[in-house]
């Protein structure tokens, strides 16, 4: 402690302690008594017939966040041996706060330069603590065991860790003190070796109480608790998704929460498959329907969960396939058996050919990650069965490239010439006027050509296009 200039009595012992010799270390006793008495503000002639065991405590209790450097301080100058600090410290644990977390507790065990002697002392002190108080036993293991860690004592920690079974199996949880299950779980923090802390509190239905404990963040134990929970879940209690997410809520694992809905959405989806989706309708039950709902339900909250915690990708993965669950739905409400989902890539083409409009093809095709042959399709549709209105929608998604009508035009060999009026008037979405040409001279539409090249807009291009060697 230093010296107080504005108090005379310090001053002058200082000064004895400076000049003495012999009794050097009586001064620097008498000085540190006198300081403390003024630090605990109770008179000198009191506190220097004290008990060392007594000042300490009464240093302990203070408010003060030096009260440890002053403890620090007194244990120097009064030469205390470290078994005697340990015996003083073994005691001063009985009035240690928890709630003043790991840091305060280690800075009370370092008082003693041996933490391995208090460890010990601590153990001799259970065999003195009667069974009905069982929160103080638990705090004397928690501390003998931050002790034996200090010092790495491996006979020492499975030393506690014994007593901590035998403790919680035959005490604590026949006597239903949950908390202090917890406590001692956290407080020690062997997750690995005390997973049988975690079955106790799952049988007797308490596990969420774990969830309900305030860790310290600094030193990592929330992370440290949250990794041991969900190993504990996963190879545990792999079934049980509520449990899981209850656990990444917790920690606000949004991702993790995401995982899980989408987990069990797969489920849900097997299951589908593993059932016939035959051509007969009895087989759009209200059981299937129900399913369904509730692999959209999951979709949704995988994807709201995904996106609290920005994993946009995963999110987007989730809404598609949600989307495709929803006209999966539609399909189903309207009387049709027709499966989109489950599909396998061969099984695609054909669904893209049965939809009937076009969003519902950009719906399944972005849920499988397949792309149309919009060549086939257009063909089909368009030019088989006019449908312009489903060109007209594409057109507003997509550009209608010169490649896409080539390989319309290929499919022509076998088209009946009944549809040469819809072959037409495809050729007019074609904006590029050599490709428009070009398609027409090979399918012999000679009005389209001439037209062509009769139009004021066209003529002057195309007649200096045909006359170059790079037109084909």
């Amino acid at each position: 402690m230093l010296p107080l200039p504005e108090d005379p009595v310090t001053v002058h012992i200082q000064k004895l302690v400076n000049q003495c010799r012999h009794g050097n270390n009586y001064c620097k006793q008498v000085l540190s008594l006198y300081q403390l008495s003024k630090e605990l503000q109770c008179p000198f002639s009191q506190i220097s017939r004290e008990h060392p065991h007594s000042v300490l405590e009464k240093l302990l209790l203070l408010q003060q966040p030096d009260r440890f450097r002053m403890a620090k301080t007194f244990i120097k100058a009064q030469s205390l041996s470290a078994y005697t600090v340990a015996e003083l410290i073994s005691n001063a644990v009985q009035i240690f706060r928890p709630s003043e977390g790991q840091e305060s507790l280690l800075l009370l065990i370092r008082l003693c330069d041996d933490p391995n002697i208090v460890g010990l002392k601590l153990l001799e002190n259970l065999n003195t603590v009667p069974l009905r108080d069982l929160n103080s036993i638990v705090e004397l293991l928690i501390v003998a065991h931050s002790c034996f860690s200090l010092t790495c004592n491996m006979e020492g920690i499975v030393r506690i860790l014994q007593a901590s079974r035998h403790l919680s199996h035959n005490y604590l949880a026949p006597r239903e003190h949950y908390s202090l299950l917890v406590r001692l779980l956290t407080g020690i923090g062997r997750y690995n070796e005390m997973t049988y802390i975690f079955d106790l509190l799952h049988q007797n239905h308490c596990f969420e109480m774990l969830l309900r404990k305030k860790m310290d963040r600094e030193r990592g134990q929330r992370s440290t608790l949250k990794t041991a929970l969900l190993d504990y879940i996963k190879h545990c209690l792999p079934a049980d998704s509520e449990k899981h997410n209850m656990v990444a809520l917790c920690f606000s694992m949004r991702r993790e929460i995401g995982e899980n809905h989408e987990i069990a959405a797969k489920t849900q989806l097997k299951m589908i498959e593993s059932q016939d989706w035959g051509e007969q309708k009895s087989f759009v039950t209200p059981d299937l329907k129900s399913s369904l709902v509730k692999v959209l339900n999951l979709l949704k909250d995988a994807a709201e969960s995904f996106s609290k915690d920005s994993c946009v990708r995963q999110a987007s993965h989730c809404v598609r396939r949600a989307k495709l669950i929803t006209l999966q739905l539609h399909f189903l409400n309207q009387g049709s058996n027709l499966r989109l989902i489950n599909l396998k890539p061969a099984e695609l083409h054909n669904a893209f050919m049965t939809l009937p409009q076009l969003y519902q093809v950009f719906v399944v095709s972005e849920a499988y990650g397949y792309g149309p042959d919009w060549a086939e399709i257009l063909y089909q549709k368009v030019v088989l069965k006019g449908d312009f209105v489903y060109l007209e929608e594409l057109k507003r998604r997509r550009p209608l490239t010169s490649a896409l009508f080539e390989d319309i035009f290929r499919k022509l060999d076998s088209t009946p010439s009944s549809v040469s009026s819809n072959v037409k008037r495809l050729l007019t979405y074609c904006d590029d006027v050599c490709t428009r040409y070009r398609l027409a001279y090979q399918q012999n539409l000679s009005d389209v050509t001439k037209t062509l090249l009769q139009d004021n807009k066209t003529y002057g291009y195309m007649n200096d296009t045909l006359t170059s060697k790079t037109f084909i």
